[in-house]
């Protein structure tokens, strides 16, 4: 079994929506986010795919882990 770790982000505004998207060519709306590529942590991660999809810039340390 090939496991493949990914990190994604819940990013919600004031008022408690919540921001998904939807990749290009599918249906399904999703969380913001992507692979962990081999030497990066989660955080870096993630970092890495908000600027990607997002062009969203966001430290390391200004995440948070929810589980």
């Amino acid at each position: 079994m090939n496991i493949m770790p990914i990190a994604v982000a819940l990013l919600q505004d004031e008022t408690g929506r919540v921001l998904l998207v939807r990749k290009s060519g599918t249906l399904a709306f999703m969380q913001p986010g992507g692979k962990v590529e081999r030497g990066e942590t989660a955080r870096d991660a993630l970092v890495r795919e908000l600027q990607e999809e997002l062009s969203l810039t966001v430290s390391a340390s200004e995440l948070g882990y929810l589980g």
